[in-house]
């Protein structure tokens, strides 16, 4: 007699690997889109931005506001994201750092990381106008600055392209403090810190990616310069960060714990680049990269601390 077990128990088993194989499809798909919206980099720019706020209120007094605030900053920052993933697949195809992009890679289409692109920026502006035109007005300079201004026409044409750039870092601060309170001159030197940043940031990496960008067409600063030229750059760059970084302290906005996190980071950062102009070798350079992404983290961090305590 036939046991009749044996098909169901097949039948369950295709089931099985049919379902197995799904996740890993929605799971590889999750992280592709992870990628093409640049999750490390929107994790960064939302949180200066909701610290931001932190400080513009002294603290969390309505948490509504903030909330929605940190979602549309999310949503716009996404959204920009993907628009400069599809202008720039043609430069991601021809750079080892950027060729594994979901692009590039073929794991998502043109078309569809600009569909994504667009409704995830129309869906951020759109919660942004809830909490005021000042808000939306900053977020939207974001990303016309970055989406048009950078991306489209600065990055192929200037090696200043990441100066003007680097204001799209800023401008989510101003509207994270416009949404809770009035812009002062705390809240400009809380933007200032990120523009100043931003150049020595990258043309740190800029170095170590040199023969990359060259290859690309791309006139980064060493590229058109040359890296002595660059990392003269570099330290102006950090002397510059480690003044307007103290200015929030002069306008009473922050206080001791701060101005401690902020002076010894920022003089810290002054000397991992004046190792570089000493010393302008590859892996001086991404020291110097790495040095100051965690200068950065550390710096917001004691906003935080700061505020909390007083």
């Amino acid at each position: 007699m036939q046991d009749r077990s044996i098909p169901l128990t097949v039948g369950r088993q295709v089931e099985t690997i049919t379902m197995v194989r799904a996740a890993r499809r929605a799971w590889e798909w999750i992280g592709d889109m992870a990628a093409l919206i640049k999750i490390s980099v929107i994790a960064l720019v939302t949180f200066t931005a909701m610290v931001a706020a932190l400080v513009a209120g002294q603290g969390v007094r309505h948490p509504e506001p903030l909330a929605r605030l940190f979602l549309a900053g999310m949503l716009t920052a996404a959204g920009a994201a993907a628009f400069n993933q599809y202008f720039d697949r043609d430069l991601d195809s021809t750079m080892s750092r950027t060729r594994r992009r979901p692009i590039p890679a073929c794991k998502i289409t043109p078309l569809a990381a600009l569909t994504a692109g667009t409704v995830l920026i129309v869906s951020g502006l759109a919660l942004s106008w809830r909490l005021g035109r000042v808000v939306t007005l900053h977020i939207g300079v974001a990303v016309i600055v970055y989406v048009l201004i950078y991306t489209v026409w600065l990055k192929r044409r200037t090696p200043w392209n990441i100066v003007i750039g680097g204001w799209t870092g800023s401008a989510p601060l101003l509207a994270a403090w416009g949404a809770v309170a009035p812009i002062t001159l705390g809240a400009w030197a809380l933007a200032g810190i990120i523009f100043l940043w931003t150049p020595p940031h990258f043309w740190s990496l800029a170095i170590c990616k040199e023969s990359e960008y060259r290859r690309a067409n791309v006139p980064m600063l060493p590229v058109v310069a040359g890296t002595a030229k660059t990392v003269r750059a570099i330290v102006t760059g950090a002397l510059l960060t480690l003044i307007i970084s103290l200015v929030p302290v002069i306008t009473h906005d922050l206080g001791l714990i701060y101005f401690t996190v902020a002076l010894i980071g920022g003089v810290g950062f002054v000397v991992s680049s004046w190792r570089l102009f000493r010393n302008p070798a590859i892996p001086v350079a991404w020291k110097n990269y790495k040095y100051s992404s965690y200068y950065l983290l550390v710096l917001f961090l004691g906003m935080i601390v700061d505020v909390a305590v007083r």
